[in-house]
């Protein structure tokens, strides 16, 4: 008699078995796969209490492990269902000891049972989850129609249609292939003159030129830049609080240009996860850097800048893994992951990768937050050089230049002369006055000041001929007072000057200064920029005899400081210095700086060649500002230490759990010799071994074309997921891929040039009845188009379209006041652009996070706040109010219209143009009718109200040009709006 174990509930609360055609089991004289036939139901429903999460797990027990076939546990008895304790508990246990347990779950049915039976019987062999495994070399399979198969893609897609009793469609028309690889390598509809060359161009090869044509063009970069910007989280501002602005565009035109080179993927990977980590960085390689500054930042006052920046580093952490892993690696943050082996150890050593970043949690709100570098255009440049070669050139003119010798040396004792001829005033200590109320103010402005408080240690120092008086030590240290927020302080002083001189002070503050003589405003600083030596500049014109000086420093917060210095000539210190040493005693440093000063202060020649460069410097600057820059990576030089976090709080490091960066061991090994930051972590990705990378990234391009990845859970490869329907194509591309250098447009031709797709996507109801998702791919797919590439066609079928590459993003029509509501003060308003900024491709549009673009939010186009690899395909009302109302498409539909009349003389002609350009193929009888009846009946009624009109404003009708009579134009612009709303036009056939 079996032992029975008293097992928790919620143990083997097994669900039902995926369909046959997704992870079902194979025929019956095919051995069942742990993996693909058994872990699925386990995870799903059992993983939760018996999994990798051992803060939930009951009983000890752990079902995705070998171990649950282990002696000890006695659950499952390899080759005796009937002594195992999963077959009783499913089929013969009571009450609470009956999986799954009532409320818990419904009941296995007979079919799942048996599934399960045959399982335990054939061994109850246990696998590591397939997409853990390393990545096989699998051969094409022989197919019984080797006449179908044009490259390795058709065998393997052949060889399950065969199996399941099916065949192919025939291949689609040329004019579906040609708008179909338009749309999936350019995300743009083809020419009519793109349709009229290769629908006559017969030629076997013709149809593999087009696709290299579609892949060296700026628009299939641009198109497969679009998608990598939703993984990538890209928007025009930081989202959180303010949603500031950023400059983050030079990152996307960099992607943009990787794309359009064919950068190996593993290339494109490295530089965009460590490009600041490489051996002497590249400027494109530290833009590249930018992937990972794209995250949502934060500028809210009163946060805590360690709870935003650990956000913002759990964020890379699952962009990263989403992105090359296909994991849900954010599920270890707080506890063990439920479902795959990711511990939260594992989490925190990844995440230490990404914790060394330099930059603060608490962001600015306006622009970009450093580390950034500067990314000047072509032409910014070729400014910069030239200016800075002018300034060179001035500077080379001050090293060399030869002054008049015997002007220098007049210029030098008459200098000298007058210095020693100068008397320095006399300097009374400093008295401090105030803070003063209202009422008192006035006294500070008397000159009956009297030492009321000798509030500041300072004394005049008179020594030689350095005349100095500091607000602080004898070293210069500049003197700290304590003040109270917004108070002002006085400080005054007496200056006694046996002759009247002008006498020159430096000065500063770290908060207001002003400076008044003898009851006269000097000079006055009313913003703070530091206490430092130099940094402001006054004279004071000393009458003979006492003159009152004061101070007032008003405080901002804080500490006050301030810096204060008689210079008496007013000529520099070095100068000055140089002056007072005989000429026989002058050694050559010494001369050098009175020829300097000289050349550039007194000598006409040389004073011209500084006003030169002040002017090219001040272009210089002028210049740099206008820079673009774009946010970068940077890592902490000493490192930071990274702890386990208690529940994935911020504010809780576990002292006793510190980790070092690392990765998934388990799932592939780390080069011994890989360093400890994120670039190692990129090799690891690259790895050509690396089980997932390679899986990830082909299955992602398979959806792009297919619209449905052969893992249909592209961002989820881990136990949760389903399994790929075709896994040993899966993994012949993922092989192909990297042994071929990573090249995705290789990847893609080869792809695009299969029999598989290259079919019609027509069906019939018993094979929809079948395989309603297609996953046979028995047929190509059918699927609606993105709403960026709706609202291009448009633009491209009115001829509306700006195809310039790259820049800063441009704001087309959005409703007035869209942005009101979520800016801080509601004030800040939207300002549409006009010209050709209306008219860009809508990868360009200006992305605010928390007001995106509706007309583009309606067909699904993500806020990008999280990362996002695949959209979510929707058909709603609202996207028809868009396409029929929206201002973008109501001026394109009546540039179609008058882009149709001015196209073709006759009707039938100018129809066939506009369905053409919107569908690549002429009309057809039934649509011919269709138009015709609705443009016979808008034509009546169009020139039946211009007739109303005229007779109401009592004026006779105009000579018109036919081609542009006001109520066919009207009349053609309804059937333009038709054309761009039809299925065919909004479908990707």
């Amino acid at each position: 008699m079996l032992t029975r174990l008293a097992l928790p509930i919620g143990f083997l609360a097994l669900s039902a078995v995926q369909g046959s055609l997704s992870n079902g089991a194979g025929p019956d004289d095919e051995p069942l796969d742990f993996s693909r036939d058994v872990q699925p139901i386990l995870s799903r429903s059992c993983f939760v209490c018996h999994g990798p999460d051992e803060a939930t797990r009951e009983a000890d027990l752990r079902l995705d492990l070998p171990e649950m076939a282990a002696p000890e546990f006695g659950i499952v008895t390899p080759g005796a269902p009937d002594e195992s304790e999963l077959v009783y508990r499913l089929t013969e246990a009571a009450g609470g000891d009956r999986m799954p347990p009532a409320g818990h779950g419904e009941p296995l049915d007979a079919d799942e049972i048996a599934l399960i039976r045959r399982w335990i019987a054939e061994g109850a062999t246990f696998d590591e989850h397939w997409s853990f495994r390393g990545v096989g070399t699998p051969a094409a399979p022989t197919v019984q129609n080797p006449a179908w198969v044009r490259n390795p893609i058709d065998a393997f897609v052949l060889a399950r249609l065969e199996r399941e009793g099916l065949a192919p469609s025939p291949e689609a028309d040329r004019a579906t292939l040609l708008r179909r690889l338009s749309f999936d390598l350019t995300g743009m509809p083809p020419t009519p003159d793109q349709v009229a060359a290769f629908t006559a161009d017969e030629r076997p090869e013709a149809y593999d030129e087009l696709v290299d044509r579609l892949l060296a063009s700026d628009a299939y970069a641009e198109r497969m830049t679009l998608a990598w910007m939703d993984a990538a989280r890209y928007g025009d501002t930081s989202v959180h609080h303010a949603d500031g602005p950023r400059d983050m565009w030079p990152w996307r035109d960099w992607v943009i240009a990787a794309y359009r080179e064919n950068m190996p993927f593993d290339q494109f990977t490295v530089e965009q996860l460590a490009g600041d980590l490489l051996p002497d960085p590249t400027r494109d390689q530290l833009i590249a850097s930018g992937f990972h500054r794209n995250s949502p930042t934060s500028d809210e006052g009163g946060a805590i800048d360690e709870e935003l920046r650990v956000k913002y580093m759990v964020d890379r952490v699952m962009t990263t893994s989403n992105v090359w892993l296909g994991l849900s690696m954010e599920c270890a943050q707080c506890h063990d992951h439920k479902y795959d082996p990711v511990s939260q150890t594992d989490y925190y050593r990844f995440y230490a990768y990404f914790n060394q970043s330099v930059e603060p949690g608490f962001q600015t709100r306006n622009g970009n937050q450093a580390p950034i570098v500067q990314v000047p255009t072509a032409e910014q440049a070729d400014a910069l050089a030239n200016v800075r070669e002018e300034i060179a050139a001035r500077d080379a003119f001050f090293r060399t230049a030869a002054a008049p010798r015997d002007e220098l040396d007049a210029w030098i004792e008459s200098q000298r002369a007058e210095l020693l001829a100068q008397v320095p005033p006399t300097l009374g200590d400093w008295y401090q006055l105030g803070p003063f109320t209202a009422a008192n103010k006035a006294a500070a402005y008397s000159t009956d000041w009297g030492p009321e408080v000798a509030g500041v240690d300072v004394t005049a120092e008179q020594g030689g001929r350095t005349w100095v008086a500091r607000s602080g030590d004898r070293d210069g240290t500049p003197h700290q007072l304590t003040a109270t927020d917004n108070s002002a302080i006085y400080l005054a002083r007496t200056v006694t000057s046996e002759r009247a001189q002008s006498v020159a002070i430096s000065l500063g503050s770290d908060d207001s200064i002003v400076v008044f003589l003898d009851g006269t405003r000097v000079f006055a600083n009313d913003v703070g920029r530091g206490v430092a030596p130099d940094q402001d500049r006054a004279v004071l014109d000393l009458p003979a005899g006492e003159s009152q000086l004061l101070l007032k420093i008003v405080n901002g917060g804080g500490a006050m400081g301030y810096y204060f210095r008689l210079e008496g000539s007013g000529l520099p210190d070095a100068v000055q210095s140089a002056l007072l040493v005989p000429a026989e005693e002058r050694d050559v440093a010494a001369d050098t700086v009175l020829r300097d000063h000289f050349v550039r202060t007194v000598w006409s020649e040389g004073i011209a060649v500084v006003t030169e460069r002040e002017a090219a410097a001040a272009r210089e600057m002028e210049l740099a500002a206008r820079i673009p820059t774009v946010m970068v990576m940077e890592d902490l030089a000493g490192g930071r230490q990274t702890y386990v976090l208690d529940r994935g709080q911020y504010d809780a490091p576990i002292a006793a759990r510190p980790v070092e960066p690392g990765v998934l061991e388990h799932v592939h090994p780390l080069a011994a010799d890989a360093p400890a930051n994120r670039l190692g972590l990129a090799l690891w990705l690259t790895d050509p071994e690396h089980p997932l990378t390679a899986r990830v990234a082909v299955n992602r391009y398979w959806a792009m074309l297919f619209g449905r990845g052969l893992v249909p859970t592209v961002m989820d490869f881990g136990s949760q997921g389903a399994r790929p329907s075709h896994p040993e194509l899966l993994d012949w591309l993922a092989r192909d891929f990297a042994t071929s250098g990573w090249d995705v447009k290789r990847a893609l031709k080869q792809i695009v040039t299969s029999a598989t797709y290259r079919q019609s996507s027509r069906t019939n109801a018993a094979l929809a009845e079948l395989d309603p998702e297609n996953e046979l791919l028995a047929r190509a797919s059918r699927f609606r188009l993105h709403g960026e590439f709706l609202r291009d066609q448009a633009l491209a079928a009115s001829g509306l379209l700006v195809e310039r590459v790259g820049g800063p993003g441009v704001r087309p029509y959005q409703p007035d006041g869209l942005w009101n509501e979520v800016s801080l003060d509601g004030t800040l308003r939207f300002v549409r652009d006009s010209g050709e900024a209306l008219y860009r491709k809508s990868l360009y549009t200006y992305w605010k996070r928390s007001a995106p673009m509706p007309s583009l939010s309606i067909f699904g186009t993500p806020i990008r706040d999280t990362c996002v690899i695949e959209r979510q395909r929707t058909n709603t009302p609202l996207q028809a109010l868009v396409t029929l109302n929206d201002v973008q498409f109501v001026e394109a539909a009546r540039h179609l219209a008058e882009r149709m009349m001015e196209g073709a003389a006759d009707f039938d002609a100018r129809l066939d143009l506009g369905f053409v350009l919107c569908t690549a193929r002429p009309a057809d009888e039934l649509r011919r009718g269709v138009c015709r009846g609705v443009f016979d009946a808008q034509l009546a009624d169009f020139r039946e109200d211009l007739e109303a009109a005229r007779a109401l404003l009592a004026v006779g009708d105009s000579p018109s040009d036919p081609a542009h009579d006001e109520a066919e134009l009207a009349s053609w612009t309804v059937i333009a709006s038709l054309l761009l709303n039809l299925d065919e036009t909004l479908t990707r056939e």
